[in-house]
């Protein structure tokens, strides 16, 4: 049932941003040559690189992954409120232990039940994570939703400009 909530809340948050980031260009009488639809070969490697970043802890990483920017927003799982700009989901990192060049985590990091939805310009991944033993019984380890919603940045680049976690 979290899950189908998690996907409901996740299409309007996406409905929403598709409509913020693209409504100029919806004025525009050229609008449909300046669309770029997200492929699921853009995605993949955003998605796979987020998981790196958790198996390595690497700071420098945060770059290549999330939206450059003010507009960036990110719900933790760990910390009430909403973090707003990449300026302040920088220290929220660090705060778990992430360093410039990586060490190694102190457990693992992943993802279940991946769901992607491409909607012209904005893709959305909703998934379950998980953080533990990954031989230990799912239920006996922090989990619960997350939703990312990825733009393209200004040099063209797919990456995530609004990430949601939860708890189980």
């Amino acid at each position: 049932m979290k899950s189908k909530y998690l996907v409901f809340i996740s299409v309007i948050l996406l409905s929403l941003v598709s409509c913020q980031q693209g409504e100029s260009e919806l004025h525009d009488a050229d609008s449909s040559e300046n669309i770029k639809t997200i492929t699921q070969d853009e995605v993949d490697p955003v998605v796979n690189k987020w998981l790196n970043l958790w198996a390595t802890y690497d700071l420098n990483l945060l770059e290549e992954i999330f939206y450059q920017s003010e507009d960036l927003t990110y719900f933790s799982s760990e910390k009430e409120g909403l973090i707003k700009g990449y300026s302040n989901m920088l220290p929220h990192h660090e705060g778990f232990g992430f360093v410039e060049g990586g060490k190694e985590p102190p457990v693992d990091l992943w993802l279940e039940e991946i769901e992607t939805r491409i909607n012209g310009e904005t893709a959305l991944v909703a998934a379950i994570w998980y953080n533990g033993d990954k031989t230990a019984v799912h239920d006996s380890i922090p989990h619960g939703p997350v939703t990312f919603v990825m733009l393209r940045d200004d040099a063209g680049k797919v990456k995530i400009s609004h990430a949601h976690f939860a708890n189980n």
